[in-house]
Order: structure tokens, then C-alpha cells, then sequence
């Protein structure tokens, strides 16, 4: 066995494992990330809920002080 058909199959061996290792590393990222998507949606979600309840609660203070300048007059 000569020493560049080593080093070649060497190589070989060393390309496939980084090229699996990209693979396993790319498919754990896109995992993290989805995972990390849904919960800044779920953050979001629960924040728009908030801000929602606070429009509602002015609102509902706006018509209560319209009603009653409409009472006082």
C-alpha cells in the first residue's frame, strides 16, 4: 500500500465526516431555531393579549367619562 493511496483514502474519510458532521450541526441549528421560534411567538402572543386588555380597559374608561358629560349636561 503505497503512501498517497493512505493519504487519498484518509482524505476521503475525512471529507465524509465533516460532511456529515455539517449535516448533524445544520439539522440541530434548524431544531434550536424552530424551537426558539415558537417561543418568541408564544412570548408575543401573550404580550399582544396584555396589550389588548389595557386598550379595553382605556376604552371602557373613555366611555365611562363620556357618559358622564353626557349625564352632567
Amino acid at each position: 500500500m503505497s503512501i498517497g493511496f493512505a493519504f487519498a483514502v484518509l482524505l476521503a474519510i475525512l471529507v465524509t465526516v465533516v460532511k456529515w458532521g455539517l449535516i448533524i450541526w445544520g439539522i440541530v441549528w434548524l431544531v434550536r431555531y424552530l424551537k426558539r421560534s415558537q417561543e418568541e411567538k408564544q412570548r408575543f402572543r401573550l404580550e399582544l393579549g396584555k396589550l389588548a386588555e389595557e386598550v379595553n380597559l382605556l376604552r371602557q374608561e373613555l366611555k365611562g367619562e363620556k357618559e358622564q358629560e353626557s349625564s352632567a349636561e
